[in-house]
């Protein structure tokens, strides 16, 4: 029994070893094939894994370099923007800086010349009236004369209220600078 016990394991293996051996008789060259075709295939995916990993790589390199250039090329015109409206700016308030000293200058400039007017016209009013004060004074004395000229003529003579209306003209007439004999006859010819 045991003699019997112990081949029936063996002839199962042995058994199996056939049936590898019809296996590999019936499918022997088609599962070599079917194995070279499959591990070409997985070669080829491999491969074609590899080449896509390696374009996407590629692509996200090149749209990485793309973004940086096009960040830096933004990045530069806005620090260009910037800087011309500095300069700009710098430039507005240097010209109204400059605008508000001329306008300062010209200002003092009027009111020194204002000044200097002023001060001439006033010296010139203060000389005018000099002048008239003292023409009034030579007019004056000259008057005061011509009255005691005539006072002392009318203690000599007695005049007739027509003779001292006529003195009395000619002294005002010359306090007002014309002549009555003008007066007179420009009266005479009015009535004419």
């Amino acid at each position: 029994m045991s003699k019997e016990a112990n081949t029936k394991p063996d002839n199962d293996i042995s058994q199996l070893g056939n049936v590898d051996q019809i296996r590999e008789i019936l499918f022997g060259s088609q599962s070599r094939e079917l194995k070279e075709k499959f591990d070409k295939i997985e070669e080829s995916i491999k491969l074609m894994h590899d080449e896509m990993r390696k374009k996407l790589e590629q692509n996200q390199l090149d749209f990485n370099s793309k973004i940086d250039a096009e960040i830096d090329g933004i990045s530069r015109k806005i620090k260009n923007m910037l800087s011309k409206q500095h300069d700009e700016f710098s430039d507005v308030r240097e010209s109204a800086l400059k605008q508000e000293k001329r306008l300062q200058t010209s200002l003092e400039n009027l009111e020194e010349e204002l000044n200097a007017k002023r001060e001439q016209v006033q010296k010139q009013q203060n000389e005018n009236n000099s002048t008239l004060r003292n023409q009034m004074d030579t007019l004056k004395d000259e008057l005061i004369e011509v009255l005691n000229s005539k006072v002392s003529e009318l203690g000599e003579v007695k005049l007739s209220r027509d003779d001292a209306a006529e003195i009395m003209m000619e002294a005002a007439m010359a306090m007002k600078g014309t002549q009555i004999n003008q007066q007179l006859s420009m009266a005479q010819i009015d009535t004419k």
